[in-house]
């Protein structure tokens, strides 16, 4: 079957290559990208000849790992040999070899860094459309099961505009709602982090983000308790924090999940809560705001349940790879 796009990439940037395939299928462009698409029947070879001329274009995942890549050299040969277009996607700062160069030196180019590969999608797709039109109904569509319902609050994302005072008004609880792209609400954050740091230290600046994202859970716990109203059984424990966790999933904080599990001999509850591209993450500057997003989830925690005391401990942290986008933390709490 031929694919519009052709993925080239060494090994070390085989998670950056998936994470664009994922987006680019995800709005209708079909991919070659091996292994995944290798006909087992052919040749290795053969099969990345025939992918490469039946396809509209190709793209390169550019890094310093290309220059001792054979493998890569040989693929924009044979591209240039057939004269399809390709678009090379620096993914960090580095120097072409002579290699490259000759083959790449007038090609366009984009310029996917310092930020991950999803920051920069738009302008992929951007240099993609010259060679692969947009598909028709490219829209993602969303297909919420009964089992996976969010609450209706949540999925009210469209607000109401008030010209003439300049606000906007969430229909469901009549309250104002501020957008703020991003990287913006980011860099505010990180510019108060950093001032408080300078003068106080890292461990003073954490604690202070700790603690006002501990004092914006509790509040929106109180809120969204008190809307549920359910019991204190274990079941009614889990459907409290699975509530909780579709209702921030829904408004873009990231995606959020949470297993719990019940200690009988301790009488206590272990969990896991895993946040998927958590809003709050600096993946260019490290700063350590997400302290905010532990301080809020631990309030919610104690909050929705009545318990005091949830201490909830980082495991795996999104800022040690650009490659990771999962925040992991672990609590438990005593009966």
């Amino acid at each position: 079957m031929k694919k519009d796009i052709f993925i080239s990439y060494t090994t070390k940037d085989k998670g950056v290559a998936d994470v664009l395939v994922e987006y680019l299928e995800g709005l209708r462009y079909s991919c070659f990208i091996a292994p995944r698409d290798i006909d087992p029947g052919k040749a290795y070879a053969a099969n990345l000849m025939t992918a490469i001329s039946d396809c509209k274009l190709v793209l390169l995942v550019a890094s310093e790992a290309i220059n001792d890549s054979e493998h890569c050299l040989n693929e924009v040969d044979v591209v240039t040999e057939k004269k399809k277009p390709i678009l090379p996607i620096f993914i960090e700062e580095f120097s072409l070899n002579d290699d490259y160069r000759y083959y790449l030196g007038r090609k366009q180019h984009i310029f996917a860094y310092p930020e991950s590969i999803d920051a920069y999608f738009a302008k992929i797709v951007e240099g993609i459309e010259p060679y692969c039109p947009k598909k028709a109904s490219s829209k993602p569509i969303q297909i919420i099961t009964e089992e996976e319902e969010v609450e209706e609050g949540a999925r009210k994302t469209i607000f109401e505009y008030i010209p003439e005072r300049g606000i906007m008004i969430n229909p469901e609880d009549h309250q104002r709602n501020v957008s703020f792209r991003n990287d913006t609400l980011i860099n505010l954050m990180g510019g108060i982090y950093e001032k408080v740091a300078k003068f106080q230290g890292d461990e003073t600046a954490e604690e202070i983000f700790y603690s006002s994202g501990y004092s914006g859970g509790t509040n929106f716990g109180e809120r969204i308790k008190n809307q549920w109203n359910l019991g204190s059984s274990l079941e009614e424990i889990k459907l409290k924090l699975n509530k909780w966790c579709k209702f921030d999933s829904a408004v873009g904080w990231g995606k959020f999940s949470i297993e719990l599990f019940y200690d009988e001999e301790n009488d206590a509850l272990n969990g896991k809560l895993s946040i998927n591209e958590a809003f709050i993450v600096d993946k260019v500057h490290k700063r350590k705001i997400c302290g905010f997003i532990r301080g809020y989830c631990t309030g919610v925690i104690e909050t929705l349940l009545d318990l005091p005391g949830v201490v909830l401990t980082c495991k795996d942290c999104p800022l040690k790879s650009m490659f990771k986008s999962v925040c992991v933390f672990e609590f438990s709490i005593k009966g």
